[in-house]
């Protein structure tokens, strides 16, 4: 007869390797979602932290070229692309000094209220 000790632990050893497939199943969608993202005309950014606008892309040589600043290109691996950077509405333009120094007096100017 088994011991209750035994069948725990190959309770949890079972559990375990569940969770671990279903880790593996959802990092490997995560690169696929990740590898159609990465188009012509995509901002990226790579392992190394640097921004940039992909220009062309060589996947029989698993190379990207990256155009960081105008006139400034980088020849990288596919690989070293971790993120594409979306667009969203909170990329507005920042508010000016001046209605930032306008918000602060007025705060500054109201009454204490009690």
């Amino acid at each position: 007869m088994i011991d209750p000790l035994t069948i725990m632990m190959l309770a949890v050893l079972a559990l375990m390797v569940v969770f671990m497939i279903r880790n593996s199943r959802k990092q490997k969608a995560d690169r696929e979602a990740l590898v159609s993202k990465v188009v012509k005309g995509a901002n990226v950014m790579t392992t190394s932290g640097i921004f940039g606008t992909i220009v062309s892309l060589d996947e029989a040589e698993n190379e990207i070229v990256l155009e960081t600043t105008p006139g400034t290109k980088l020849r990288l691996h596919r690989q070293s692309v971790v993120s594409v950077i979306e667009k969203t509405v909170a990329d507005k333009p920042a508010a000016t000094s001046a209605t930032k120094t306008a918000a602060v007096k007025s705060a500054a100017t109201k009454p204490a209220s009690k």
